[in-house]
């Protein structure tokens, strides 16, 4: 299959799901791809076969999609609240980045009220940990530091 031909069946199988610019952006991204390794010595048929089905990245695309415009809100919020501390996203088509430059899409963010209550865990477990350590040597140590202490009197006395 040559370039031309992906790009028409994408186009066709993307018509009518996502809006025009969407659509516009994606057919723009696989045919700068495929140009872009053409150049680098491969053909177009072997870059086209390595992509696989366009019907099937019309399909991944589409649920992005859904998936994106679901989160909107969530995004749109959160991006008023990044640039007000002068921040803002970056990425490419379907790809926002927050603060942490990870994908703020389905990826973890500490800044989430789930990342802080994860870091609130395991500030608790670490203090818990910190105890049980304290409480396992306490009953060593104390003995341990007295018989010290006594040796290091009664020695010490004598020189």
């Amino acid at each position: 299959m040559t370039r031309q031909e992906f790009i028409e069946q994408l186009r066709i199988a993307l018509q009518g799901t996502i809006s025009q610019d969407r659509l516009n952006e994606h057919l723009r991204y696989y045919d700068n791809y495929i140009m872009e390794e053409a150049r680098k010595g491969r053909t177009e048929e072997q870059v086209v076969e390595d992509l696989g089905d366009p019907r099937l990245i019309a399909k991944t695309l589409t649920t992005a999609e859904a998936s994106r415009q679901a989160e909107e809100p969530y995004r749109q919020g959160r991006q008023r609240a990044d640039s007000s501390r002068g921040r803002q996203e970056h990425g490419g088509p379907g790809h926002s980045q927050g603060a942490s430059g990870q994908g703020t899409g389905s990826g973890f963010s500490w800044n989430s009220w789930y990342g802080k209550l994860v870091l609130i865990a395991i500030a608790v477990l670490i203090v818990v940990v910190i105890a049980q350590v304290v409480a396992f040597l306490l009953p060593i140590v104390i003995p341990v530091v007295l018989i010290l202490l006594l040796l290091s009197f009664f020695l010490g006395g004598r020189k």
